[in-house]
């Protein structure tokens, strides 16, 4: 199937086929099935697969985040489903089990996409570089989502929070702020990154910690606390995609201050 000239029906039915024999198959490996039928599933899935992969690979990305799987915690989504049918036998079908639900999710959020009317994309989206591992990791897969983009902004000020509360020493934190529940939002902020003397250091000059501070709390005051406390489903894509690689920045910057001893 040549999926640019493929509409988004024609497209859903594939990976829904698949789904179904898929999931069939699934249940076979771990139930009283014939062998019989394991491999003509098999044989349908192996055939199918090239197809499907590409489609994924589209609609999706390329690497996927698998938090519980047994093996590398990012994988190539074009090496997913040829490792998932390799579950054929009874020694290696604890293999298929680990590869069974990223799989499962992987081709749902797929139709959830072409659901949602978000593919094929009326128009192409720019592609986002995420060089912070944790803000990777934990925001990739919700700005693949259908919905619910707020959950992007709510986790990436979360990451940046914990990494500036992080970043000085346990004792010196509490010395400074010793209550716990304090320990976030602006007080964090004005706490460690006071201009005038602070104990996170962005720069020797006084008017660029000046600048970085008034950013952190802008942060903190406009992004942070709101989504922190409430639900925000009319979040668009755009501005939770804008915010992740504004979070990213902010964290290479929190990262390379320099902690004040004293």
């Amino acid at each position: 199937m040549n999926q640019r000239l493929a509409s988004s029906e024609e497209i859903s039915k594939t990976l829904t086929s698949f789904l179904e024999t898929f999931t069939e198959y699934s249940d076979e490996i771990f139930g009283e099935h014939r062998q019989d039928i394991l491999d003509d599933l098999r044989i349908k899935l192996q055939r199918q697969a090239p197809s499907v992969t590409q489609l994924l690979l589209d609609i999706v990305g390329d690497i996927i985040t698998i938090g519980s799987f047994a093996y590398p915690s990012s994988i190539p989504l074009r090496d997913l489903l040829p490792s998932a049918l390799m579950g054929g036998d009874n020694e290696s079908a604890h293999y298929f089990h680990d590869c069974k639900a990223p799989v499962l999710s992987v081709l749902n959020q797929a139709l959830g996409t072409i659901d949602a009317g978000l593919w094929p994309p009326k128009e192409p989206r720019p592609i986002l570089i995420i060089n912070d591992d944790e803000l990777r990791n934990r925001c990739s897969d919700l700005l693949s989502a259908r919905g619910a983009f707020d959950r992007v902004i709510r986790e990436a000020t979360t990451i940046l929070e914990n990494r500036i509360r992080s970043k000085p020493s346990h004792e010196t934190l509490s010395k400074l702020i010793p209550n716990s529940t304090d320990q976030t939002g602006e007080n964090l902020v004005n706490k460690l990154l006071n201009p005038e003397k602070p104990v996170l250091v962005i720069s020797s000059e006084k008017g660029k910690r000046i600048a970085f501070h008034k950013i952190l709390t802008g942060v903190c005051s406009y992004l942070r606390n709101p989504y922190h406390h409430q639900i925000d489903p009319d979040t668009e894509w755009s501005w939770a995609w804008s915010t992740v690689g504004f979070i990213d920045r902010l964290l290479s910057a929190v990262d390379g201050c320099s902690v004040e001893k004293s």
